[in-house]
């Protein structure tokens, strides 16, 4: 009996306020197999989650087939670097279903470091971060579709068409009617933006920024990782013919100071990751939509367009 009593207070001495049994007693999560990374659907097969790996793994192979089989005939009917977008959703959803990962990297940092902070949200929450009004009615998504608001508005000054004067647009390897391009450019944006809204922040705001926090303080780590998230943005002269460097270079500035705000909102709310998902992901969509509303001939992904005669 007086076993059991020892045991019963050892163990509510290990139990916070919040009611979490101390991590001593938790059992230490094990990192996923590194290989799980390249293969597609592998970080849902190898825990066993069969039908999320084989959808992951449906779309990320099927974007990437449909993006290098059709590629030549993508690039000759746009003027946009971002012209092959089945590859670009294919890509990202790779990188969706890789959060998994780093969210198991998380977990095993915060087992060996308890004062670790990051944002231990479950992938549920995480893709519908953006669509939850308490995420979208913050200051930093309101500024931010602001923001893409006023972008828009200064290309409404260089608008050379109006979507009503839109016939047909290419999409893959056909033309397809006004509105039916309209449902596919609309359904396109929100896929990209979504997907970039939920890796991003999850890879810069609740990994990386935590991390270099962790280790050097939050002015720091939030001066480094938006200095990074911008200078990834330099990776997209890859993609053009003929890149424009200088263009390039200020969406690298655009995308640190954005960086810098996003993580700053982050900080500030105890590395909730939820506005600055939705911020990121409605800024995203607001500009890739609007640009095929406003000014369609120099639409985001610059897909051909045939207009009325």
């Amino acid at each position: 009996m007086k076993v059991k009593i020892i045991a019963v207070l050892l163990i509510a001495s290990c139990i916070d306020t919040s009611g979490q049994v101390c991590d001593s007693l938790k059992k230490e999560p094990k990192l996923l197999p590194y290989w799980t990374f390249w293969v597609p659907g592998a970080s849902y097969f190898h825990q066993g989650k069969i039908l999320k790996g084989s959808i992951f793994a449906t779309l990320e192979t099927g974007g990437v087939y449909l993006g290098i089989k059709h590629n030549n005939t993508l690039k000759n009917n746009s003027t946009s670097p971002y012209y092959n977008y089945p590859l670009f959703l294919g890509l990202q959803t790779f990188q969706t279903e890789k959060l998994t990962m780093f969210k198991n990297q998380l977990e095993v940092i915060k087992y060996h470091n308890p004062d670790f902070k990051y944002d231990d949200l479950s992938e549920k929450d995480l893709y519908l971060a953006p669509f939850k009004i308490k995420n979208i009615a913050t200051p930093i998504t309101g500024g931010m579709v602001l923001l893409a608001a006023v972008f828009l508005g200064i290309e409404k000054y260089n608008e050379t068409s109006r979507f009503s004067d839109i016939d047909k647009m290419y999409f893959i390897n056909k033309y397809i009617n006004r509105d039916q391009g309209l449902a596919v450019f609309g359904t396109t944006s929100l896929a990209m933006s979504w997907s970039a809204g939920i890796g991003e922040e999850y890879i810069c705001r609740n990994l990386m920024m935590p991390l270099l926090d962790y280790k050097y303080g939050q002015r720091k780590g939030l001066i480094i990782s938006s200095a990074i998230f911008g200078g990834a943005h330099f990776t997209n002269v890859l993609f053009a013919d003929k890149p424009d460097y200088k263009s390039a270079l200020l969406q690298v500035g655009e995308a640190a100071i954005a960086g810098y705000f996003l993580g700053r909102d982050v900080q500030k709310r105890g590395y909730d990751i939820g506005p600055a998902v939705a911020a990121h992901m409605w800024y995203d969509f607001t500009l890739m939509l609007g640009s095929f509303l406003i000014n369609p001939e120099n639409n985001f992904l610059g897909i051909n367009l045939k207009f009325k005669m």
